[in-house]
């Protein structure tokens, strides 16, 4: 990026506008935090920043950055804002280079400030001494500190995540959310009320900051949490097990038997039955709660129309992107039969549309699966309580049914052995495919049902009226794991297009789901 005949490190402040203006767009697309990545970035230029610090050579600056973007399939544009710590210097560092500056006074690097060891420091520093740092509009970086403690080392701990998680020291993360929105993200405020209700299996927070400007509206910039010595996430140690289990069958038995799979993985269904309950005891907590915006309603019409809205919507968006693209035969078959499927669910919807028989809508999760669910000695500890974030913060701050958690898990679940199907094809060929797939399918469909029936278990004797009566219950959970899937499908073919069939099988099954008014069904996974 060439600058002009002015530009040297000390003027750096004064051409921040023009050094964001000229950043490379499609730089912030190898970044795993920047959500847009099959939108066209039209421009982007600098909305605010603060000088965070100044060493000789060395600028770090908390950038907030606007992206105007477009859809391939739409005219519109939005602008969207991304909080972007910057560190930039002119010497070669370890972190995520983002562009570089040139001119015939200087040669400079534009890094993604989020790992910095100073960039760290200087958080922990703000955080202890509890002192605002100003804006350039006037506005203010307002640390909140919950508890007294040092930082002194930091690494990136994870690159799965839509945010960015920095480890620091033995006991404590520095959680960024890069996407910028107006309001307290619910990540903050559902840990902080389940910990004040009484519940365990979450983080406790060491402290956050808020970013406020001159009309008083705040956005979430950052929280420090507890690092949970933990054995990994449920989905890396799923994907392990599974992979044993089946290796184990096949060296034992020439021919496939359903019962096997029980016989092979008994402790891990005791795990099950433990999260099923954890989360139902969440849910149950998250129902207790006697304050603003916590405490459970019943649910209204307009509530259901919601979900059927955003099925039909999120339906037609996922044809329309599918337009863009073309398939392998196997993957254009399962599209044409959920094309085929169309009149049906839209009958099915319009059945919803005028009913309210989703129980009561409470707080949840609202992106619960796997990845969510860390494994520790003393047991499960669940994290990111945000939702799901490519959606607005008001959304995701709204009650829904706690269905969509569970629902959430039994996505995750299927992806899980997907994941694990695919895997081991990759490394240990197809000759015995056919009985992987059983194997698979046995197993998922042992998986979702201990679950569900553990979670019920619990529920029904403590906080029965949160879910739907009777029959009602299938029928919903089969709803909110249509409007999972069909977000995943959106995700993955503009994504991930290898796995665009895991999330069609999810919208065949349940389709199937509706016209048996039952779950848990088998699922083919070639």
């Amino acid at each position: 990026m060439y600058i002009g005949e002015t530009f040297n490190f000390e003027n750096i402040p004064e051409k921040l506008n023009d050094i964001v203006r000229n950043l490379n767009k499609d730089n912030f697309k190898k970044f795993r935090w920047f959500q847009e990545k099959a939108y066209d970035i039209l421009d982007l230029f600098l909305f605010d920043y603060g000088i965070l610090s100044k060493k000789e050579y060395e600028f770090i600056i908390a950038a907030i950055i606007a992206f105007v973007v477009k859809a391939p399939t739409s005219k519109k544009e939005i602008t969207l804002l991304y909080y972007v710590p910057l560190i930039i210097t002119p010497y070669f560092r370890n972190n995520d280079l983002i562009d570089i500056i040139e001119s015939p006074n200087l040669k400079a690097f534009i890094y993604d400030g989020i790992d910095d060891i100073d960039y760290v420091r200087f958080l922990n520093k703000v955080l202890s001494e509890e002192t605002a740092i100003k804006f350039d509009s006037g506005a203010q970086l307002i640390p909140y500190n919950l508890k007294k403690d040092d930082i002194y080392s930091s690494r990136r701990l994870s690159n799965k995540s839509s945010n960015s998680l920095t480890f620091l020291k033995k006991d404590e993360i520095v959680k960024t959310y890069r996407k910028f929105v107006k309001g307290i993200n619910p990540d903050l405020e559902m840990t902080l009320e389940l910990k004040n209700a009484g519940f365990r299996n979450v983080q406790d927070i060491r402290g956050y900051f808020l970013y406020e400007d001159s009309n008083g509206d705040k956005y979430t910039v950052a929280i420090i949490v507890e690092h949970i010595k933990n054995m990994g996430d449920m989905w890396q140690y799923t994907q392990e097990y599974i992979l044993s289990m089946i290796i184990s069958i096949l060296s034992d038995y020439e021919e496939f038997e359903e019962g096997y799979v029980e016989d092979y993985c008994n402790d891990y269904i005791e795990e099950i039955k433990e999260i099923a309950r954890i989360i139902a005891n969440m849910h149950i907590k998250l129902s207790s709660i006697d304050k603003e915006g916590f405490m459970k309603k019943d649910v209204e019409v307009s509530d259901v129309q919601e979900v059927v809205n955003s099925i039909k919507n999120n339906f037609v968006k996922l044809l329309d992107f599918i337009k863009l693209s073309t398939f392998e035969e196997k993957i254009a078959s399962m599209i044409e039969n959920i094309q085929k499927q169309r009149e049906f669910l839209m009958g099915k919807l319009e059945e919803f549309e005028n009913t309210a028989v989703f129980g009561k809508y409470i707080r949840c999760h609202g992106d619960l699966h796997l990845e969510q669910i860390l494994k520790s000695e003393e047991g499960y500890v669940l994290i990111d309580f945000e939702g799901e974030p490519t959606k607005p913060i008001e959304m995701r701050r709204k009650k829904m049914s706690p269905l969509k958690d569970i629902a959430g898990m039994m996505r995750s679940f299927s992806y899980a052995a997907y994941a694990a199907y695919f895997n081991y094809l990759d490394t240990k060929g197809k000759s015995k495919e056919e009985k992987v797939e059983k194997i698979l399918s046995a197993w998922e469909k042992l998986v979702t049902e201990t679950f569900v029936e553990n979670y019920l278990e619990v529920v029904m004797k403590k906080a029965p009226d949160i879910i739907p009566e009777g029959g009602n219950f299938d029928k919903v959970l089969a709803i909110f794991k249509l409007d999972k899937a069909l977000f995943e499908g959106i995700y993955e073919v503009n994504n991930r297009p290898s796995w665009f069939k895991i999330p069609l099988k999810g919208i065949l099954g349940c389709i199937e789901d509706l016209k048996l008014e039952k779950h848990g069904s088998e699922v083919n996974y070639g």
